[in-house]
Parts: structure tokens; C-alpha cells; sequence
């Protein structure tokens, strides 16, 4: 069964003031949320049908040498995701 949508959107902070503000709920990253679910602001629903994992990806095009600012953001964003996972 398919449910309507009042809202969409693909911006992470949209969803979570949206959430924040009661108008439904969102799925959303740990790092976005861990200071909501601190506060009390948002809770976790659906917990039984949700993994523990995902997956990030990164991606530039094949035919480029990839840039030294490219490959220092994927290297602190993978350190500072594999390192906010319990």
C-alpha cells in the first residue's frame, strides 16, 4: 500500500525540522538526529524493520584525477561516520 505524501523532500535539515515540528516522520541518519533523540525532540519508530548499517557513497567521474580536497572530505567523512556507529 502506497500513502500519500503532504511532503518530500531530499534536504536531511528539511526533513528534520519537519519532523521536529510534528508534521510526520522521516527517515533520517543517526548523525542528524542524535542530538533530537538526546533532547527528547523526535523518537525512533519502525525500529524492528530498520538495520543497524548503510552504506555512503561517493562518487566523481572516472576520467579525472581525483583531487586532493576530494580525497581529504571522503577520508574525514569516512573516519567521522565509522566513528559515530556504536
Amino acid at each position: 500500500m502506497r500513502l500519500a505524501a503532504g511532503m518530500t523532500s531530499n534536504h536531511v535539515e528539511t526533513l528534520l525540522y519537519m519532523a521536529r515540528q510534528g508534521h510526520g516522520i522521516a527517515c533520517l541518519p543517526d548523525f542528524a538526529v542524535r542530538q533530537a533523540l538526546a533532547d527528547g525532540a523526535l523518537a525512533t519508530v519502525l525500529d524492528d524493520w530498520t538495520s543497524a548499517s548503510s552504506t555512503f557513497w561517493v562518487l566523481w567521474p572516472s576520467n579525472r584525477q581525483l583531487l586532493p580536497r576530494v580525497r581529504a572530505f571522503v577520508d574525514f567523512r569516512a573516519e567521522h561516520l565509522l566513528a559515530a556507529t556504536p
